[in-house]
């Protein structure tokens, strides 16, 4: 075998010049009260000996370690975690801890899931994630529903609430790896958090009037019937389901990233012209196609991008360099529920 050629000539081939971070929708940060040391963020994790390794064990945090043990036994889960903390500095203000914890980086994870199970606390981060591009998943014990009655009110799109009767027992956890190890840039990636089997989560025990009453509370449970085991409804407080809340956040970032590449590795300028237009108008049409493929838009109904010709576009716009577009996708969706009359007849 002759030497390896790197010996005589090492070509790196980059192509497309520099390219943005890419949010990554799969990425959780659990938020608790430990000790191992004074960091708002530790990781990323890419496994539970890692976590342990870092300090987290089971006898020195225990309650850290749980849900990171219930995190990675998803076998469809998330690749990686982050570790917040809240300090006792913070005085139990989670708005104070959550701000700090964005503070050392704001960017680097997608879902929350906190220590607390306390209504007040479950309120306060769910009103701190409303205002942010990101999700939140809270588990609360209150067959009450106090506090999901208060997230529905509020109409909160970015907060979901799940009932568990065990507040040692991290089905948040559990449900947000599930979830969020749904991989929304792939084809057929796009998925439900609906109909989730969990490892290492105990189903609930709940009667008909009990499921009922967390339903309408636009709450979830993982429960079970006709033998098996799985989660449902999957909506965020304000009924909306959460993968939708996801795709609308998936084309959000990946349109801002494309569009943001364009402008950077252009090298001298996109002009206002038919040309330039063209340009911007494909760089939306690309996160849009692929939006189809990966399961977010609908294949029937497709996406289309409207550009105007420059000869239709106001002086003013042209001085003040702005581009306005028009798009539209619809929804791929899901069926969740199935509605049959059966006729049988002699």
């Amino acid at each position: 075998m002759p030497a390896p050629i790197t010996e005589f000539v090492d070509v790196t081939v980059l192509v497309g010049g520099v390219s943005v971070n890419k949010t990554s929708f799969g990425t959780l940060m659990g938020v608790f009260a430990h000790t191992v040391n004074t960091d708002r963020q530790n990781g990323p994790f890419f496994s539970l000996a890692e976590v342990v390794a870092a300090g987290f064990t089971s006898s020195a945090e225990p309650a850290t370690n749980a849900w990171a043990t219930t995190v990675f036994a998803q076998d469809d889960g998330v690749d990686q975690i982050l570790i917040g903390l809240q300090t006792v500095a913070d005085a139990g203000d989670w708005t104070v801890t959550m701000d700090a914890i964005e503070l050392d980086d704001a960017d680097s994870w997608y879902i929350t899931n906190i220590e607390s199970r306390d209504d007040v606390d479950i309120e306060d981060v769910s009103v701190w994630t409303e205002a942010r591009k990101k999700i939140y998943k809270a588990q609360s014990d209150d067959l009450t529903v106090t506090a999901a009655l208060a997230i529905q009110a509020a109409n909160r799109n970015r907060t979901s609430l799940w009932f568990h009767d065990d507040d040692t027992e991290y089905l948040d956890g559990g449900i947000s790896s599930s979830g969020g190890g749904l991989n929304l840039d792939v084809p057929g990636g796009v998925g439900i958090w609906a109909f989730r089997s969990l490892e290492s989560v105990p189903f609930d025990v709940l009667t008909g009037a009990q499921a009922t009453t967390i339903y309408a509370a636009d709450a979830n449970i993982n429960g079970r019937n006709k033998g098996l085991s799985f989660t449902s409804k999957g909506t965020m407080g304000s009924g909306r389901f959460i993968d939708t809340q996801t795709t609308i956040d998936w084309v959000t970032a990946r349109i801002e990233e494309e569009v943001l590449a364009l402008f950077v590795n252009t090298p001298t300028k996109i002009p206002y012209t038919n040309a330039g237009i063209n340009l911007m108008k494909s760089a939306v049409s690309n996160v849009l196609s692929s939006g189809v493929t990966f399961g977010h838009f609908s294949e029937d109904e497709l996406p289309v991008v409207i550009a105007p010709d420059v000869a239709d576009v106001s002086d003013q716009a042209k001085i003040d360099r702005i581009l306005t577009l028009t798009a539209t996708a619809v929804f791929a969706g899901a069926i969740q529920k199935l509605v049959l009359t059966l006729n049988l007849n002699f």
